[in-house]
């Protein structure tokens, strides 16, 4: 499964150079991965079986620049499910263009509430359907 999200540039996003700041765009990536995880309804079934999820890894490949009043659409989806981590792919277009601004892949892990790290079990695919389609692609 596929979420968008768009999200509107504004001034604070904005660095000297009049575009949005590379560090910025980490924000703007988590923004729409916390919504992808809050519509399809996914963060209390995960906690619920004591796992969390954390990023470990982020690689951006930066396209195109935003500037004040675009709106980026940003698509999340799981791409791959593996033992012990998952990776989200993420894209950013500018909406009244159809261009790339960026292509990001997000690797993550859970782990318990100990801060542990935690394998990928039949719970955790059972409570993210996304991540169990991922994991039978493998």
């Amino acid at each position: 499964m596929t979420s968008t999200t768009d999200i509107t540039i504004r001034n604070f996003h904005i660095d000297h150079f009049g575009h949005v700041n590379h560090a910025r765009y980490v924000e703007l990536l988590e923004e729409a991965r916390w919504r992808y995880l809050e519509e399809n309804g996914l963060l209390r079934p995960l906690h619920r079986r004591g796992a969390l999820h954390v990023v470990v890894g982020l690689d951006i490949s930066y396209r195109h620049a935003a500037v004040i009043g675009d709106v980026l659409r940003f698509t999340t989806s799981v791409s791959r499910c593996l033992t012990h981590r998952f990776t989200v792919e993420q894209s950013a277009v500018v909406t009244a263009s159809g261009i790339l601004a960026l292509r990001a892949t997000v690797t993550n892990v859970f782990v318990d509430r100990s801060g542990r790290p935690r394998p990928v079990d039949a719970a955790l695919l059972d409570a993210w359907p996304d991540l169990k389609s991922a994991a039978a692609r493998r």
